[in-house]
Formats: structure tokens, sequence, C-alpha cells
């Protein structure tokens, strides 16, 4: 075997196009259904390898975080853990017995320079067949990414549309008197530390390749504009002078960027370029607070939050800034932090209502407000990048500080992800890298 670079690589599928084809049998389940799928320890044919036991773990986490599965209880498996008998060589029976419709096996061969091949398998156990399969190479390090892929596939398989896992999320995390930029997988695995600034870094969001941050900091006591290199953990400045600027948000196309600047009892909306230059003010200095810009997903329209008329509302515009109109039609005077979701057809953010924050969403036109939380406090919404879901600051009802959790767009399935001592607040949904 060839030494393998420090990427993941998808070998190739491992069935014909005629069992490929198969795949179009399976139906979708309705709304509020789960479909039953077991993850058994894989077979670890040669070698050394956490990979047998780890790889159905983080599948099973990935699946119970998309609320569309129910994971089987290992404790109800009937076959032996680990087993090793080939992608044919079992009893379906022992399957159905515990109520599972999808069943994922596969073959673990590590060698002892720390590399390993994958081979995993998705079968139906009703139609008593295998569905898909795939193979993949890495290194030990890898396992998360190869668990992740072939989650997605399952996801695809399921749903017509791959799933988001091994995406990561961006927040701000308080330490001490501090807060600090973080990162982790979607899932609340693998956090990192990107700043210690002993400052306020705030406000972070992803460019579109996924590997930098723009971020808000007080590190010159003043709120700056700052990028930050994900691998690299360096940061540089964009913003310098007196105005004040929190936030901002890359163009879908990368080349601008939307933020709100703040002076004395004014906050207008303005579009800089990668240097921090003004190219256009898109909101008038007319003595009312314009903050939390968003794009829509052709850059062609900016959703944002705004006291022009009185307490603070939403309102969407032109990206030339023409044709600003309210969207937030719901029963409360203080609505604020918009974002647009990557289809464009729905717009979260958040009211006060219920004596609290909830996270409401909304179409481009204002119409059809739902509301999908109802107790605590629950702030800062961002999308994931397919749309399906969303993750929000949120006290759980507790009011002992924020965690980070992860919710359905409909307000299904919530999920908690961090549980900071500090609290985590403001995360942002990194993109889909291949």
């Amino acid at each position: 075997m060839q030494p393998m670079k420090n990427i993941l690589i998808a070998i190739f599928s491992l069935l014909s196009a005629s069992l490929a084809s198969a795949q179009t049998d399976i139906y979708i389940r309705g709304a509020g259904k789960l479909f039953p799928i077991a993850l058994p320890q894989l077979c670890l044919q040669v070698g050394d390898s956490a990979a047998s036991r780890e790889i159905p773990r983080i599948i099973a986490r990935d699946l119970e975080l998309s609320g569309y599965f129910e994971v089987l209880n290992p404790g109800s498996y009937v076959e032996t853990p680990g087993k090793c008998a080939g992608p044919d060589g079992f009893a379906y029976s022992d399957w159905s017995v515990i109520g599972a419709e999808g069943l994922v096996r596969g073959v673990i061969t590590a060698t002892s320079q720390g590399t390993l091949t994958a081979q995993l398998y998705l079968h139906d156990v009703q139609k008593q067949r295998i569905v898909f399969g795939k193979e993949y190479e890495g290194d030990e390090s890898q396992v998360p990414r190869i668990a992740h892929k072939f989650a997605n596939e399952i996801m695809r398989f399921f749903t017509g549309k791959a799933g988001i896992f091994g995406t990561q999320i961006s927040f701000s995390s308080r330490i001490g008197r501090f807060k600090e930029i973080f990162v982790m997988d979607m899932d609340g695995s693998n956090v990192r530390q990107l700043t210690d600034e002993k400052s306020l870094a705030l406000s972070a969001s992803w460019d579109r390749s996924g590997k930098s941050l723009i971020y808000t900091s007080y590190r010159r006591r003043m709120p700056d504009l700052f990028t930050l290199d994900i691998a690299s953990r360096r940061s540089r400045q964009i913003t310098t002078g007196s105005d004040l600027e929190i936030g901002a948000r890359f163009s879908h196309d990368g080349t601008k960027l939307l933020t709100s600047v703040s002076q004395s009892q004014d906050s207008d909306i303005v579009l800089i370029n990668s240097q921090g230059q003004v190219v256009r003010r898109l909101t008038s200095q007319n003595g009312a607070i314009d903050v939390s810009p968003d794009w829509s997903p052709d850059d062609s329209k900016v959703v944002f939050c705004s006291n022009r008329s009185g307490g603070p509302q939403i309102y969407v515009m032109d990206a030339s800034g023409a044709n600003a109109h309210r969207i937030s039609f719901v029963s409360s005077s203080y609505c604020t932090s918009p974002r647009w979701a990557p289809e464009g057809d729905k717009i979260a953010f958040v009211c006060r209502a219920d004596s609290g924050f909830q996270i409401f969403v909304t179409d481009p036109q204002g119409a059809n407000p739902l509301q999908l939380t109802s107790v605590g406090d629950n702030e800062d919404p961002d999308w994931s990048p397919d749309g399906r879901y969303l993750v929000f600051a949120t006290t759980f009802g507790k009011r002992q500080g924020f965690s980070l959790a992860l919710m359905r767009s409909d307000g299904s399935n919530m999920k908690q992800l961090t549980s900071a001592r500090g609290g985590d607040y403001q995360p942002s949904w990194g993109p889909v890298i291949p």
C-alpha cells in the first residue's frame, strides 16, 4: 500500500450499477416516522484499530442528530459484536427480530503503519439485500471523516439529499471575563480554541471555502473586524479607526462583506471589501440602529434588524439598499438576529416572546411565520448548509447560562451540543467541504 496523504480518499462504490439502482426501491418515511437502524461493531479483519467500534459509534451519533432515524440499542443485538462473516455471511433474521429495517456492517483492515481500509455496507433487512457499499482509505486520524462520509451517504439514500455530517460550527465561549472563538464538529465533538486574545472575540462567520472566519475583536479596546485562518490560527486586522464594527458576513461569491458600522447613536449597514474599505453604504444615517445584516443565497437582497419604526424588527432590502420593507409580523415588539436559509425560502430570527427570547422562521415576504421554541431564552440561530437544521444558543429553560443546541427547521428533534461552564454563544455553521 502506498503512503496515505493526510486526506480522506473515497475509493469506489463496492456494488455493481444494477445493485446501486436498487436504491430507488427504498421509500422516504413520512413526517414523524423514524427509520429503525442497527449499527453493530464492525469486523476487524487484520491489524489493531479502534475504528471497528468508533465508526459505528460516530455514525449512530450523526443519525440520532438527524432526526430521521431510531438507532437501536446495541444491548438488544443478537449477533456477536465484531462478527467477521463477509457482507452476506450473517442471518437477516437476527436483525429483523429486534425491529431493524436498516443495518450497517463492514470490515476494517489496519496496517502497522497506522493506515486502514474500511469497507462499509448498508443493508435493507426487510428485503434481505445490500443496497449500497463504499470503501475508504486513510489513517487513524481520519476515522471520524470516514464515519461522517458514510453517514452522509445513508442520509442521501433515505432522504434524497446528502447529510452535512463532518461540517464545523464556530462559536464564542466565555472564559472568565473574556470571550474567545472556538470551533467544533457539528455533532459537538472535536472542540478547539482558535483565539487566545484575553479580550472579547465575538460574532464569527465563515468564508465560503470553510478555511477562515471573520470576527469582531476588542483586543485594541475598540471593536474591529479580523480574519482568522483556521489551520494556522493567525489573524489579520481588516478595519481600523473610530467606527465600531460588530460582525460581518461574506457574500456567496466571496468578494464582498456586509457589516454594521456605528457612530454615536447611529448604526448603518455597509458593504466593505476585503481590505476593510467601505464600498457602499446601504442604509442612511437617519439616527436609526440598523444591524445584523445577512445575504440572500443569490446575494441580491439583504435581511437586517432595524429600529427605524420603533422597536427593533426584521427588514429585507435590495443589495443596493433600495426597497427596504419589514417582514417580521409576529406578536412581539422586539425582533433581531436574522439569518437567511441557504435554499432562500426561509428567514430565521429571534423575538421576545413567552417570557424569553424565542426563534421564529418566516418566508422572505413575511408570510407564514412559525415559532420554533417556547421555553427559556433561545438566541443567535444559524442554518446548516442544507437548510434542514438550525444551530442556536439556548438556556434550555434553566436560565443558568447558554449552551449550543441543534434542531430541525420545523423546531423538532432538539439536541444539546455543548455544556461549557462559562456559556457558549453566537454559533456560525460552516460550509460543506468535499
